[in-house]
């Protein structure tokens, strides 16, 4: 073997130990950044994970906050509602101290009942429906509507006797006519007379005044 070929061997090893030792520490080099981007993405993960427990923490502390003054508010109107109710009411043993004072002037309470009613003003009765409403003047009535053809005193007139027109004042005729019956014919009339029917003329109230009146005749 010359010189030359072992030069050249040599040259060869050496290429291919620095070639290994080049790959290797790349290697090595990408294994190292691999575990520090690791380590980045664990720190970011911890970090993320405190800032939510920091915000759960808070959001908790702030419904604390909350739940703790909503009670004091609650407490504070309680205290304010009973202070009122104990202003109101007067202590049990100042309520209970006068009671032997009421008590002793009971004689002088019922000495002036006899006054008290002589005082009392009189009641007055009311007045009677029939005061309260206008009078009907049943006469009027009965000289504007039947005095021409049963005269002034119920006989009946001297030109209507020709067709049958009774004495209204006569006790019979009375006695067969009660007040409904005088109130119904000058109401509706009277079938096969010349009595015509009233109800359309004269009001309830007006029929029955001048039927009082037929039978004062």
């Amino acid at each position: 073997m010359t010189l030359k070929t072992v030069l050249r061997i040599t040259r060869n090893v050496g290429l291919c130990a620095a070639v290994a030792l080049v790959a290797c520490d790349s290697g090595q080099k990408a294994e190292e950044k691999k575990v520090e981007e690791k380590k980045v993405e664990a720190k970011a993960d911890d970090a993320k994970a405190a800032a939510d427990a920091k915000a759960a923490a808070d959001a908790k502390a702030a419904e604390d906050a909350k739940v703790a003054e909503a009670a004091k508010a609650a407490a504070d109107a309680k205290a304010a509602e009973d202070a009122k109710a104990a202003e109101g009411t007067p202590p049990a043993g100042d309520a209970k101290a006068p009671e032997g004072d009421a008590k002793a002037p009971e004689g002088d309470a019922k000495a002036p009942a006899t006054d008290a009613k002589k005082a009392e003003p009189k009641k007055t009765e009311p007045k009677k429906a029939e005061d309260a409403s206008p009078k009907i003047d049943a006469k009027a009535i009965y000289d504007a509507k039947c005095k021409v053809c049963h005269a002034v005193d119920g006989k009946g007139a001297e030109a209507q006797k020709k067709n049958n027109i009774p004495d209204m004042s006569a006790k019979d005729w009375q006695g067969k006519h009660s007040k409904a019956a005088v109130v119904k014919a000058i109401a509706d009339g009277v079938d096969g007379t010349k009595m015509k029917a009233f109800k359309e003329k004269l009001s309830k109230e007006e029929i029955d005044a001048v039927a009082a009146y037929v039978k004062k005749l």
